[in-house]
This record gives structure tokens, C-alpha cells and sequence, in this order.
């Protein structure tokens, strides 16, 4: 038994509706439509009628509910035991790979200076799966500029960082460089728009600021950088007539973690100093 069809069977029965099932479950609503098929199928049996937006467990579906919900609490708990034998010093962080490159690796050392006991895993992907990786207990702890709208999710702000635009080549504007995207967040996009003008295509859009860095002279680029880790890179330029934007940043894990102790140690060492 494949344990996501039972997790997408819970999920279309406590909401009743497939299109919100799939933005819980970070699917599409053609995925936990066939999900759902291929349950139906190896049972034999039909699990939801479906009226147009009324959704309704079948008597088959009704069954098979307590002993879902049973088969997924066994699997939790049992994947929680045998992680925990060998992870308990261990813990994971994700970011994106700006946010490692600029901030957080600098961090990390911090960390095993301070913790010499602990094992850490350094995660860089979306913001967006790091999200649902959080969701799904297979990250500890995120680090984003933008804290995701859950329940079951706490946050603590970490403070602020501030973003410029910089070039390779001195005193130059932002008329007279092609402009590199490094993609800092969907909200962010907003004040990007608004200080870029509407005709500026970026010719490279990247997620890593040494990326960015790189092509910045080969392509006479500018791009938002971080002040602080830009002022100690010598070959870096503040664009003329750029202005700063102030970011937050979040620390995020889930409010039933059973790594809240340790997470809540870490964060005592600074990520902004």
C-alpha cells in the first residue's frame, strides 16, 4: 500500500473538495484525482461520489476512513522511532541558494562552533518545496524571506537585511546595464517591478547570487544584492542611481516539532550579525 494514496484519501475526505485537497497536498488537482483512481482501483471499490462541488464518502469510503487514519498514525509514528535512533543530533535546515551563499553558510560555521555535538544538513531548493518538505517532516527547520501562511507552522523574525543594485564597473546607472534577476521571493518581484523599468527583460535569472556575481561583468549586468555581503566583495559596484530595500527574515519550523529545543537554541546565534 502506497502510504501517499491513503494521505490523499484523508486529505479529500476532511476537505471535500479536490481542488482543495491538492493546494494542502502542494498537487495538482489532476494528480489527487488519479491518486485517488489508483486507490479506487486497487480496492475495487468507489471511495467518493462526486456531484459536481459536492464531494461525499461513499459507505466504502467510510470504512475504510478509521483504518486510514490508523494505518497513517502507525507509519508516522514508526518513521518518527527509527529517524529518531539515528537523528538525534541531527537536524535539517533548507534555504534558498542566495540565502546560503549571502547569509547563512557563514551561519552554519557559527553553528558547529557553538554546537559541536550536532550533525546539520544544508538544503537548498524552492521556497516553495522547502515548504512542503517542512509540512512533510522531511526538513526541520526553513530560512526565508517570506513566512508561508500556515497553522501549523511557527515563526520567529530574525530581523532585517537590505538588498541593492550592483554592477561590476563603477558610477554606472540602471538605463546604461542589462539587469540580472536573482530571485528572491515572489513578493519581492512587486517592489521589483516597480524600480525596474517595464521594458528591462532581464537576460539571465538565476537563484544563486555567485551565479549572478559571476555574469555580471561578462553580461554589463546589475542585479539586488545583499549590502552586507556585497560591501566586502571588491569587485563589486553599487549601481549609481539605485535605492535599497529592506527584507525580513523568518525562521520556520512546525509548532509540534520535537526538535523545538534545539531549533530555538540555534536561532540564539545570530544569522545577521
Amino acid at each position: 500500500m502506497d502510504t501517499e494514496l491513503l494521505k490523499t484519501f484523508l486529505e479529500v475526505s476532511r476537505t471535500r473538495h479536490f481542488g482543495r485537497a491538492a493546494e494542502a497536498l502542494y498537487l495538482t488537482q489532476s494528480a489527487v484525482s488519479f491518486r485517488i483512481r489508483q486507490l479506487e482501483n486497487q480496492l475495487g471499490v468507489n471511495l467518493f461520489t462526486r456531484h459536481r462541488n459536492n464531494i461525499r464518502l461513499t459507505p466504502a469510503g467510510e470504512r475504510l476512513l478509521p483504518y486510514a487514519e490508523t494505518l497513517m498514525s502507525t507509519w508516522q509514528a514508526a518513521r518518527k522511532d527509527v529517524a529518531h535512533t539515528s537523528r538525534h543530533n541531527e537536524l535539517s535546515i533548507g534555504a534558498s541558494a542566495s540565502l546560503w551563499e549571502c547569509m547563512l553558510s557563514q551561519w552554519l560555521t557559527r553553528l558547529y562552533q557553538a554546537h559541536s555535538g550536532m550533525q546539520f544538513e544544508a538544503r537548498i531548493a524552492q521556497r516553495q518545496s522547502l515548504v512542503k518538505q517542512l509540512h512533510e517532516r522531511q526538513l526541520d527547520l526553513l530560512i526565508t524571506s517570506e513566512a508561508p501562511k500556515m497553522d501549523e507552522f511557527n515563526s520567529q523574525l530574525l530581523g532585517h537585511f537590505t538588498l541593492a543594485l550592483y554592477s561590476a564597473v563603477p558610477a554606472r546607472s540602471k538605463a546604461e546595464l542589462n539587469y540580472l534577476r536573482l530571485e528572491w521571493g515572489p513578493d519581492f518581484q512587486q517592489h521589483e517591478t516597480a524600480l525596474l523599468p517595464g521594458d528591462d527583460i532581464p537576460v539571465l535569472t538565476t537563484s544563486s547570487a555567485e551565479i549572478a556575481r559571476k555574469f555580471l561583468s561578462e553580461l554589463n549586468g546589475c542585479t539586488w544584492l545583499p549590502t552586507a555581503w556585497a560591501k566586502e566583495r571588491s569587485d563589486l559596484r553599487s549601481v549609481s542611481d539605485s535605492t535599497t530595500l529592506s527584507r525580513p527574515l523568518y525562521a520556520i519550523w512546525l509548532q509540534n516539532s520535537d526538535k523545538q529545543v534545539q531549533i530555538k537554541e540555534l536561532l540564539k546565534t545570530s544569522i545577521l550579525d
